[in-house]
């Protein structure tokens, strides 16, 4: 059974700027690889941004690729500095 659990604030944030400057970041705007990769690994963004809501007051989500440590999906809030991943 998967669940959502929080990560490190600001160690999410280094690897999500090394993901973004080596192309392996999706979001949301990238309507077909993301809806591939959540279907692919069977996760569900409704469950994931209940979670979220509940956590902080906005937040947004990507997706880190290829990444041994940080690969996976993930909603993450800048102004309440918090981050949550789904751990299948």
């Amino acid at each position: 059974m998967p669940r959502i659990k929080e990560v490190e604030y600001w160690s999410f944030m280094d690897a999500l700027q090394k993901a973004s400057d080596t192309g392996r970041k999706i979001e949301p705007l990238d309507k077909s690889p993301w809806r591939e990769y959540l279907k692919t690994h069977r996760m569900s963004e409704p469950m994931m941004e209940q979670f979220a809501k509940s956590r902080f007051m906005d937040f947004k989500k990507v997706i880190i690729l290829e990444d041994e440590d940080w690969g996976g999906f993930y909603m993450y809030s800048e102004d309440d500095e918090g981050a949550l991943k789904w751990d299948p």
